[in-house]
């Protein structure tokens, strides 16, 4: 796997110098009730959120972690690690890279930046996110922020995007609210969904793209 994961990580950074499947991918993963906004508004925030990838048996892991049920929008979802880019942050990279460092203690010297999938606008938080793709050679050491992350998930690329099914959501924090969205399936009870989905449905399309396939 050693040689085959040196020749997919040049290929990916690569591939991620060339035009990206960008909006037609992630939209393919964007629930009905989310409102088609492919021009991000100039008083949008920013923030960056990481795609750790690693081998592992003949195949490519993801790190995703599952967040705090704190009652807020985003409690108990599945989602990449990140956050806001703050004044401090050199670049949307250092953003990813602290937040990742601060959620699951990740050592940012044990990982190779490779490039940034395509930004994507969140109306309903006015955030545009940067995903950030990272690699290291092997599954990296992590430990979840108490605060933040209830766990942290080590799952096959293969594995995630082999699985995918309408799912009628109820976001935390909004008990009367129900969403119909289509959404990486994990089990019966837990799925990735809204904008991690759609990120990872960029992923996914040029995931396709692999030599070999």
């Amino acid at each position: 796997m050693e040689h085959q994961w040196s020749e997919w990580v040049n290929w990916l950074q690569q591939r991620l110098q060339q035009p990206l499947p960008g909006y037609e991918a992630q939209r393919k993963m964007m629930n009905i009730n989310r409102p088609d906004v492919r021009v991000t508004p100039e008083t949008a925030r920013q923030s960056g959120v990481m795609l750790l990838l690693y081998p592992e048996a003949q195949d490519v892991r993801l790190v995703l972690i599952e967040r705090t049920d704190d009652g807020g929008v985003h409690g108990g979802q599945i989602a990449l690690p990140g956050g806001r880019k703050e004044d401090y942050d050199t670049d949307i990279v250092d953003t990813a890279l602290r937040e990742a460092n601060e959620e699951v203690n990740l050592d940012r010297e044990s990982v190779q930046v490779l490039g940034q999938l395509s930004p994507l606008y969140i109306p309903v938080s006015n955030f545009e996110v940067h995903p950030v793709i990272v690699v290291s050679d092997r599954k990296p050491e992590l430990s979840p922020s108490e605060a933040e992350v209830a766990r942290i998930l080590y799952l096959s690329l293969s594995g995630i995007f082999a699985d995918k099914d309408d799912v009628e959501v109820r976001p935390s924090g909004f008990p009367n609210m129900t969403i119909r969205t289509v959404a990486y399936m994990m089990n019966d009870t837990k799925y990735i969904w809204g904008a991690t989905a759609m990120i990872l449905s960029e992923l996914e399309a040029i995931w396709e793209e692999r030599p070999g396939q």
